[in-house]
C-alpha cells in the first residue's frame, strides 16, 4: 500500500485529470473549437480572416482564455462559452506549472514533488 494520504491522493488524481482532460479540451480547441470564439473575440475585421493554422489557435486559445478570465477583454457571451473558458484557462495554467517543474527537474535536477 502506498505511504500516501487521502488529500495528497485527492491533490495528485485532480492534477492528473485537470492535466488529460485541458490536453483533450486544447486538442479540441486548436482544431475545431476556436471557431465559436473568434466571433466574440477576433480583433480583424472579418472573423472568417482569422487563420485555421492549429498553431495560430493554440495562440488566440491562449489569448483569448486568459484575456476573459483576467477581465481584460469580456464580450458578452453563453453561461457555457464563459465556463468553457474558465476551465481552459485552468488547464493552461496547470499544464505550464507542469512543464515547469519538469523543466527545474530536467536542469537543476531538483524534484519539487519530494
Amino acid at each position: 500500500m502506498s505511504d500516501a494520504t487521502l488529500l495528497e491522493r485527492i491533490v495528485v488524481l485532480s492534477w492528473v485529470f485537470l492535466a488529460l482532460s485541458g490536453g483533450f479540451n486544447g486538442i479540441y480547441i486548436c482544431f475545431h473549437g476556436i471557431r465559436r470564439l473568434d466571433p466574440y473575440f477576433s480583433t480583424k475585421p472579418n472573423v472568417e480572416w482569422e487563420s485555421y493554422s492549429p498553431f495560430d489557435s493554440f495562440c488566440r486559445m491562449h489569448r483569448y482564455s486568459f484575456q476573459y478570465t483576467l477581465g481584460l477583454k469580456r464580450p458578452a457571451i453563453g453561461n457555457g462559452l464563459a465556463v468553457w473558458l474558465y476551465f481552459t484557462c485552468i488547464s493552461l495554467i496547470v499544464y505550464w506549472i507542469s512543464m515547469f517543474i519538469g523543466f527545474v527537474g530536467h536542469q537543476f535536477g531538483i524534484s519539487i514533488l519530494n
